[in-house]
């Protein structure tokens, strides 16, 4: 689909930084990921947007077969 965002989220809490790869859905939907993020105590949320090569390649590192 064309409107598919690809992004690696950091997201810091309490001087704790996680990090997520979202993908596969439109913007408005990641625009509201990060909204509750901020509801749910979120200090700070960085974007970097990938490629869905990329993307694709993290879900490879963190599947377990």
């Amino acid at each position: 689909m064309k409107d598919n965002c690809f992004y690696k989220v950091k997201i810091t809490k309490n001087n704790k930084t996680e990090i997520y790869h979202w993908g596969y859905y439109p913007y408005k939907m990641v625009l509201d990921d990060i909204k509750q993020a901020y509801k749910d105590g979120a200090d700070a949320v960085e974007l970097e947007m990938i490629s869905q090569k990329k993307f694709e390649e993290n879900l490879d590192k963190t599947q377990k077969i």
